[in-house]
């Protein structure tokens, strides 16, 4: 019988860990199928010490569980009131549960700037997610594609991406024309009834970092 999200979490983190930490970074209830796939997917391929980014994050808390488990995690949005307010429920969360083995970051940046001088070398990152930024319509259609490279140049070879369905489309295209691949490492109901993707880049030789 395969094991579920909570379950593969609870072995991993300690069951009552893994239950504190899920209820408090849940804000409404559907996000916690969301959460809980975040936590069963870290608790498969997360090691302590590596990069995690969150892109277009808003207020949503999904990132502090990558703390938990002890990643270097970034928030990065272009509302700076918007990580104002993460920063302030990490400092409450903490407070009840104690500190985390890792650490968090605030970073105002947005989409495009993600490589640049105020961003991240490319191929730094090996967590990735990004979640609804297209159906928030902040990007027009025809700039998908262009989002995506960037993300791309940004993730490292052999890391992993966190996203929606849709993101998942444009993401699996640019890959392919870039001579990657994408392996599916799980699906979960997502957002908006929109199925979160958890995917592993590989990319082509010559795009690995230098």
């Amino acid at each position: 019988m395969r094991e579920g999200p909570i379950a593969l979490a609870q072995r991993t983190l300690g069951r009552k860990a893994a239950e504190a930490l899920l209820n408090t970074t849940i804000t409404v209830p559907w996000e916690r199928p969301v959460h809980a796939a975040r936590l069963a997917f870290l608790s498969r391929v997360a090691c302590a010490g590596q990069l995690s980014v969150h892109v277009a994050c808003g207020t949503d808390r999904l990132g502090f569980i990558d703390v938990a488990f002890g990643l270097t995690t970034v928030l990065t949005d272009i509302n700076s009131a918007s990580l104002d307010i993460l920063a302030q429920q990490f400092a409450d969360l903490q407070a009840r549960l104690g500190p985390f083995p890792g650490c968090l970051q605030f970073r105002h940046l947005a989409v495009e700037a993600l490589t640049s001088r105020e961003g991240f070398p490319p191929a730094s990152i090996d967590h990735l997610t990004l979640q609804n930024l297209f159906n928030a319509q902040v990007h027009p259609v025809g700039a998908h594609p262009r989002t995506m490279d960037i993300l791309l140049e940004a993730i490292a070879d052999g890391g992993t991406c966190f996203v929606t369905e849709s993101e998942a489309t444009v993401l699996e295209k640019r890959t392919r024309v870039q001579g990657g691949q994408l392996r599916l490492l799980g699906k979960a109901p997502g957002y908006y009834d929109e199925a979160v993707f958890m995917l592993q880049v590989h990319k082509a030789e010559g795009r690995h970092a230098p």
